[in-house]
């Protein structure tokens, strides 16, 4: 009986360290996540910034021609 409960007291131990460290990788996973949103985001605004000179250089030259 002492020997089958240290295997489960064990295989607790074991669990926790496991979850503690899936854990870790989620928060880790999730701050990433958050960055490369943010990344996106700011890629996108720049983009629409650069689409909207091209624009409005375009309607210039038009207007010349």
């Amino acid at each position: 009986m002492k020997s089958e409960y240290r295997q489960a007291v064990e295989a607790v131990i074991a669990q926790e360290a496991k979850l503690a460290e899936v854990a870790n990788l989620h928060a880790e996973a999730l701050a990433q996540v958050e960055k490369t949103t943010e990344w996106v985001a700011l890629n996108e605004k720049t983009l629409k910034e650069y689409v909207g000179r091209v624009e409005q250089i375009e309607s210039l030259l038009l207007i010349k021609s």
